[in-house]
Formats: structure tokens, sequence, C-alpha cells
């Protein structure tokens, strides 16, 4: 979801789903203020993503903390892509390695950094690091 989608969604709610709506909103401005303290710049999808991120981060800790928080897990959710599974983690660093020139723990960082720029935000990367570490040495 872009930030014009979430701006619409967000006023559709508004009449028929108003904590969905109070819960977007903060999630807009968290977008906002991102973008606003990052060169003061128009919002972009990497904003909503990490504000989307945050503010989940902090739902969690208000249940851990006993603190009802309704439906806020589930409707930030939506704004998350789902992470790999260690499977499919495996298959794309084995893919990887198998393209490199040699095997050297020298190139992990190249691994990482190609990895990190295709799959930044839908793979584990401590869990990718560890395989790639494991394949090279």
């Amino acid at each position: 979801m872009n930030i014009k989608e979430l701006r619409k969604t967000m006023m559709l709610a508004k009449k028929t789903d108003p904590e969905k709506s109070t819960i977007l909103a903060m999630l807009l401005d968290a977008t906002q203020k991102l973008a606003k303290s990052d060169g003061n710049r128009e919002a972009n999808e990497k904003d909503l993503l990490a504000a989307a991120k945050r503010e989940l981060k902090m739902a969690h800790q208000s249940i851990d903390a006993g603190i009802d928080v309704g439906n806020t897990v589930e409707i930030l959710q939506v704004f998350i892509p789902e992470t790999k599974s260690e499977e499919e983690t495996k298959t794309i660093v084995d893919a990887l390695i198998a393209e490199l020139p040699e095997k050297n723990p020298k190139l992990m960082g190249k691994v990482m950094g190609s990895l990190k720029k295709e799959y930044g935000d839908t793979m584990d990367m401590g869990i990718a690091a560890q395989m790639v570490k494991d394949a090279l040495t």
C-alpha cells in the first residue's frame, strides 16, 4: 500500500471503523514525520514501511506490558511484507553462493549487499548472514 491508498483507506474507515481510522492516521503521521526529519521531503513507501515497523514494535511492547492495543497489530501488519522462510532464504543464499567464483569469507560483504538490495524488507538479514557465513567458510 502506498501513501495515497493509506489516505483513502483512512477516510473510508472514518465512518465504519473509527479504531482503524485512528490507527491509520497515527501511521500516516509517523510516516510524514520520518520524511520531514530526513531532509523535509515528501513521504514515500520506504517511510511508510519504516513507520509501520516502528509502530508495530511499539504495539508489541505495549502488549508485553499488559496494555490492550485492540486491533492495532492486525491493522499494521498489512503494511509489512511477509518475511521469507528459512528454507526460502537458504535457497536464495545457496544460489548466490553458487554464482561466486570461489567460496571465500572475504566475499561475505558482497553477498550480503546483494541480499540486502534485493530482499532487504522481506528477508531476515540475521539469519541470512549466518547462512552466508557458514557457506563461505
